[in-house]
């Protein structure tokens, strides 16, 4: 049987599966009564993508370093269901936030999708107006693909933000409820994006002025960080205690375990009875140390002060109700880093993400946006980093459209980190920081799913930056026709051999052996390019420890084929 045949056969077999399948979904389908339901819609992308691999490429003369100790960003340049693809392999499991502003379908947004069926009369794919029969159907299809993926990257505790307005959010909370589960639904944050209403008033008389941002998370493990309790909260201090700012709480309060107790004020000798859970013994004890605060009427309880000192969690509950974050003020910002009049439409407020990731997660968290616009979260993150000390580290995503990744995303954060001379023409010190670039690319002639021998070698040559990503490992340290180390600069390595020609493996061995050394503290994780199990090479590094062998190709495209089942 020719190679021909045998993949033929294959194609054939895992058709026989999907139909197997689709009977079945449409037999489940068919007994539901409740649900979003729509045409799924195959989304088209370029034929070479199609049937090939992704990877991705660092674009090295884009790289920013600073020597600072601060966090390494990463912002990836392309469609992001490629990108969401590579990062189903490097990060699968390891994102903390995932904020995401996706096209809102208004209309007129520009929104645009490329239907497969009819590619060859729209081949840069089909815009989508407001009359458009596949309206809700194209931008489902689209959203869909994408929530299922980045569902995979979020951590055990991790929470996924959604921004949308009215023209979506019934249909995006279905479809959440479908890809994250309806008990994961954490809540639906509103913000105010204006005041009042401007211009012609609308035929109802009615303004929106908010946006909504829907909150997933992976399981029940997440809960908001919270607001910072504020002194202001009830809390004041009018007497100077030394034991700081307090509040009334009145000792009067009933229930299992509470008993009758009496207490004498030793101003007045007035005597106050009521229940309370408190001993005896602890209240005369508060009364000798002036925490018990006692009312001129018998006829009122004494209440105790309650210090803000007590809390064990320094922090309270959030509201869902944000309140008003000013899109003409985070405009005016955006002039002033590009020193433009007008440089990219419908930029969220940097104020607003800094909330929602300060609200969100701890200072040390991993904080994806796939759809990056102008790089606000970004901003946000290195902001926010520098006025709480946090390390938290941001990867974005964005297609070069209209060069937007280049001249929009890139650049931006590239002035925040640097620096820039505004409109006025004062200097603004840069925030530091590192960002590293990379763009997908793709490999072989075939997908994961029916990858010859010879993808798998083209893979493995190329697999190098993906690779380090996955090991958060940034820095390319050395490079040879056979293989690459990488570092962060600290005691982790990733070391690839990606050729079968072991010719060069001694010296690989040796530039390992090197490493550790020098650095007896170092974590290496070695990358070797092998058709079976990698533990045919474990004794060639007996001596050595803090070594974790790994194989590849195959686990790439293990991962691969999985998101494409």
């Amino acid at each position: 049987m020719t190679e021909q045949e045998k993949q033929l056969q294959i194609r054939i077999r895992e058709l026989e599966k999907e139909i197997a399948r689709l009977q079945t979904e449409i037999k489940k389908n068919n007994k539901t009564q409740y649900g979003l339901r729509w045409m799924d819609v195959p989304e088209a992308f370029e034929a070479a993508i199609e049937n090939s691999i992704p990877i991705l490429e660092e674009v090295k003369e884009k790289a920013i370093t600073n020597d600072d100790g601060k966090p390494t960003h990463i912002l990836i340049e392309g469609d992001n269901f490629h990108a969401l693809t590579c990062l189903n392999y490097t990060h699968k499991g390891k994102i903390d936030v995932i904020y995401i502003d996706p096209p809102y379908n208004t209309g007129s947004d520009g929104f645009v999708y490329k239907d497969k069926r009819v590619l060859n009369k729209f081949p840069d794919g089909t815009t989508v107006p407001t009359d458009h029969p596949l309206r809700h159907s194209y931008w489902l299809s689209f959203m869909h693909k994408r929530l299922e993926l980045a569902k995979n990257l979020l951590s055990n505790r991790g929470v996924i933000f959604i921004s949308i307005d009215d023209n979506e959010q019934a249909n995006l909370k279905l479809l959440c409820d479908h890809v994250f589960g309806e008990k994961n639904f954490v809540c639906t944050i509103v913000w105010q994006t204006k005041t009042e209403a401007k211009g012609i008033p609308p035929r109802t008389m009615c303004v929106t002025n908010h946006e909504y941002i829907f909150a997933y998370t992976k399981n029940d493990n997440f809960k908001f960080v919270g607001d910072l309790r504020q002194i202001e909260d009830g809390f004041s201090n009018p007497d100077n205690d030394p034991r700081g700012a307090w509040k009334r709480q009145y000792l009067q309060r009933f229930g299992q375990g509470f008993s009758e107790k009496t207490i004498t004020n030793p101003q007045n000798g007035m005597s106050f009875t009521f229940e309370t859970p408190y001993t005896f013994e602890k209240m005369q004890r508060w009364i000798d140390e002036g925490i018990i605060i006692f009312p001129k009427s018998s006829e009122k309880f004494p209440a105790r002060k309650e210090y803000f000192s007590e809390y064990d969690n320094p922090y309270k509950p959030i509201v869902t109700n944000f309140g008003l974050y000013s899109t003409k003020v985070n405009s005016e910002k955006l002039k002033a880093i590009f020193n433009e009049e007008k440089v990219f439409d419908y930029s969220k407020p940097i104020d607003l993400m800094k909330d929602l990731l300060r609200r969100a997660f701890n200072k040390t968290s991993t904080i994806l946006d796939f759809f990056a616009g102008s790089g606000t979260t970004m901003h946000a993150t290195i902001q926010l980093n520098e006025e709480d000390g946090g390390h938290r580290q941001c990867i974005l995503v964005q297609q070069n459209e209209n060069n937007i990744c280049e001249a929009v995303t890139y650049e931006r954060n590239k002035r925040v980190m640097q620096g820039y001379t505004n409109a006025k023409g004062e200097q603004v010190a840069g925030l530091g920081n590192s960002m590293k670039y990379y763009k997908t690319a793709f490999v072989g002639k075939n997908t994961s799913r029916h990858a010859t021998d010879s993808d798998r070698v083209e893979l493995s040559l190329k697999a190098g930056y993906l690779l380090a990503l996955g090991e958060n490992t940034l820095e390319e340290i050395e490079t040879t026709k056979s293989y690459q180390i990488f570092t962060d600069k600290h005691e982790k390595y990733t070391a690839v051999y990606f050729t079968g020609n072991l010719s060069d493996f001694p010296d690989f061995v040796n530039t390992i052996e090197n490493i550790q050394q020098e650095n007896k503290q170092a974590q290496i994780a070695v990358y070797i390019f092998c058709w079976g199990a990698v533990d045919i090479y474990e004794n060639e590094f007996d001596n050595l420890s803090g070594i974790t062998l790994k194989p590849i190709p195959q686990p790439i495209l293990d991962i691969y084929k999985s998101i494409n089942a």
